[in-house]
């Protein structure tokens, strides 16, 4: 039960940092490589952090982090990678995000299908805002919009897009078995 709390408000956590991560590339135009790259490294350890306990909690519909373990490994090495290269991986982040952000919408597209199929209402929502978030990273992935304004925009949706997916897929499907065997939502 601890370790489902630690989960669910680490993935809240992190989704917010992506929101906020989202108004810094929109309203700081001249960052520093170096304070981005150890921010980010930062962020994507944290976050594998995260899914990796979210992996090994004990979710009732085990929908939000089925596949937790293999993503949450592969971020922190990223994360560790962004680290210690620093000023090297910058040019990278942009794409490498989008990479990210793409693998964990499609996981999500699919984590809908099952939501549907368990019965949960919010299954649309969650298809949305994956498809939204593939559209986002995949335009960031190929350059869809050249330039480093435009790029710093796009990075910024895809921030914003995936930390609004990741909130929503805590709040919609995790929950938490009481000890009388009752199924209910303990955060609500």
């Amino acid at each position: 039960m601890k370790k489902l709390k630690v989960a669910r408000y680490g993935y809240l956590l992190i989704s917010l940092l992506f929101c906020l991560s989202a108004f810094a590339y929109w309203l700081i135009p001249a960052r520093s490589p170096t304070v981005t790259c150890r921010v980010s490294g930062g962020i994507l350890i944290a976050y594998g952090v995260i899914r990796i306990l979210g992996f090994f909690s004990e979710d009732l519909y085990c929908l939000a982090f089925r596949y937790d373990l293999a993503c949450g490994l592969l971020l922190i090495a990223l994360g560790v990678v962004v680290w210690i290269k620093g000023d090297g991986s910058y040019p990278y982040l942009a794409p490498g995000l989008g990479w990210i952000a793409l693998l964990d919408s499609f996981l999500k597209i699919q984590m809908s299908k099952e939501a549907k199929d368990f019965g949960l209402p919010q299954w649309k929502i969650l298809l949305l805002m994956a498809v939204l978030t593939a559209l986002s990273s995949f335009l960031l992935i190929i350059n869809g919009f050249p330039g480093p304004q435009a790029t710093d925009i796009l990075t910024g949706c895809t921030l914003l897009l995936e930390g609004i997916l990741n909130w929503f897929t805590v709040i919609f499907t995790v929950k938490q078995c009481r000890k009388k065997g009752s199924a209910e939502d303990e955060f609500s």
